[in-house]
């Protein structure tokens, strides 16, 4: 395979840095780029490391390395024997390369050169429980350690890791944006689809009459078509339009999910529980409704109007099984007039070159989260999930569905307008000193009675004054029985022999923290 300019002043960055980032646009060959570098590092007889966010969704780039290297595989849903196996050969030099997730960091090769971390991005690198880490910075000081090479690629890096590599602190760091994908195949047109006109107009469906008409030409030109919600279950909440009553988790302060099995669940600690027959439990009255859409909702309607096509379902409840992912995405694959619905799970890692069409349901499902990062993680959803479009000989299109179309993540998303984005993001982080110009560590106090976990969430703001923000109530403010409540410190050393070894309190420290729910 002949390289592109582009790809080949990658390589030789690569050769002359330590730590490089590759910021590429969908389809732009970084994977190659990561073949190249690897078969030069395990040519001069060192190993190699490649980071995937999740294994079990990218079943063709390990592939692609085992057509080329001798590798093992490393992740949880290996058994203890076959992880004993795989690492007596890491320590035996049978193998030159292990792929896998989080864990596979801490692989025992001897030589190592060169650390691959794909989607560098994704939250699944951030360990939420102790030891609390995150890969791709674990993988930038293991590589210093040792004197291997770092390699970060993405479409949508970090804010954090953009800004680092952009602003280096010395000469071991590489920057280098791709802006086109290999052959100068376009980029897919993106449509924003509103859907407040939608509802003015009585259509009620998830699906717009925009993407139903897209989807339709779509499947009876024997294609394909993602389509992505980046929610589980048939509705999100259960309310009673009388009292206004949520159903609850007893266990958790969420609301319980509706499934189409009749049974409400938790998606945090598992609970179900048979929903009532309309009847609500705090009124009485019979007017308990299902509110909002899940995948099992969309799917529904898309085999009401789509029957004729392959419809395919991918999220955690269709995935539970072993092998379940690569099952359902090699049934996608190999048939014609198939639509592949799912959730966040589909929109990395996947090239398949007769998707022509991706449909995006609830783009702004990220944004009205109470967090700082909504809007970086909307774009690098939507632009994770438009990259499945068009990857091959056919030009592809993608339709995305919101209720707030002017918000600037989203129209950045429909620009393909990386550069732009990241600079507008920055600037607003500067003006409210967030990460990455300052350094934010979370303290969670949680306990069966919610008096202590407040008192000594209290004590703490107080110890940390005037660098605590809070304490406050979680956003989840009840998870398996404990009641939470956190603090938030920036750019404070923390002493962590303040803190008891043993307490009825659970204090949870995170530093760096990715998910502050």
């Amino acid at each position: 395979m002949q390289l592109t300019p582009a790809q080949e002043a990658a390589l030789a960055l690569i050769r002359q840095k330590q730590f490089v980032l590759i910021h590429g646009v969908t389809g732009s060959g970084k994977t190659e780029i990561y073949l190249r570098a690897a078969q030069e590092v395990c040519a001069a007889g060192q190993q190699v490391i490649v980071l995937v966010p999740e294994i079990s969704l990218t079943p063709q780039t390990v592939r692609r390395f085992a057509e080329r290297f001798k590798i093992v595989a490393l992740h949880s849903a290996l058994t203890p024997k076959q992880r004993r196996e795989n690492w007596q050969k890491i320590l035996n030099n049978e193998v030159q390369l292990a792929v896998g997730a989080r864990s596979a960091l801490f692989a025992p090769f001897k030589n190592l050169g060169l650390i691959i971390i794909d989607e560098e991005q994704d939250s699944s690198y951030k360990q939420d429980n102790n030891p609390r880490y995150h890969a791709a910075a674990a993988a930038l000081k293991r590589a210093e350690l040792c004197g291997a090479k770092a390699l970060l690629g993405t479409a949508t890096p970090a804010l954090e890791t953009c800004h680092l590599f952009q602003n280096p602190p010395d000469d071991r760091y590489g920057y280098i944006y791709l802006p086109r994908r290999v052959n100068d195949r376009p980029l897919p047109p993106v449509e924003i689809v509103d859907m407040r006109a939608e509802l003015q107009c009585g259509n009620f469906s998830v699906l717009s009459t925009r993407l139903q008409r897209e989807l339709r030409a779509c499947l009876d030109s024997g294609g394909k078509a993602m389509l992505l919600m980046n929610r589980r279950g048939f509705a999100t909440f259960i309310s009673c339009r009388a009292c206004g009553y949520t159903l609850e988790c007893p266990r958790c302060s969420v609301a319980l999910v509706y499934h189409s099995d009749g049974q409400a669940r938790c998606h945090y600690c598992g609970r179900a529980e048979k929903i009532p027959d309309r009847q609500c439990p705090k009124c009485g009255r019979p007017y308990l409704k299902y509110f909002g859409a899940g995948t099992q909702k969309a799917e529904a309607e898309l085999q009401k109007y789509f029957g004729d096509a392959r419809i395919l379902r991918m999220d955690s409840d269709t995935t539970r099984k072993r092998g379940a992912h690569e099952k359902i995405l090699k049934e996608f694959l190999e048939t014609d007039r198939a639509v592949l619905l799912g959730t966040q799970m589909i929109a990395k890692g996947h090239d398949f070159s007769a998707v022509t069409l991706v449909g995006i349901i609830a783009a702004d499902a990220l944004l009205n989260l109470p967090d700082f990062r909504s809007a970086e993680q909307t774009f690098q959803l939507l632009t994770q999930a438009a990259g499945r479009a068009g990857r091959g000989d056919r030009a592809g299109k993608v339709i995305v569905q919101t209720y707030q179309p002017e918000h600037y993540a989203i129209q950045a998303a429909a620009r393909h307008d990386a550069p732009g984005f990241y600079a507008r993001e920055l600037t607003q982080r500067r003006e409210l000193s967030y990460p990455p110009f300052s350094r934010l560590t979370a303290i969670v106090f949680a306990a069966a009675d919610e008096a202590r976990a407040k008192e000594m969430a209290e004590h703490y703001a107080q110890k940390y004054a005037p660098q605590a923000l809070g304490p406050t109530p979680c956003i989840i403010r009840k998870i398996k029985g404990y009641y939470r409540w956190q603090i938030l410190l920036k750019d404070t050393e923390i002493n962590y022999a303040d803190f008891p070894a043993e307490s009825p309190v659970k204090i949870e420290i995170d530093v760096d923290p990715l998910n502050m729910y």
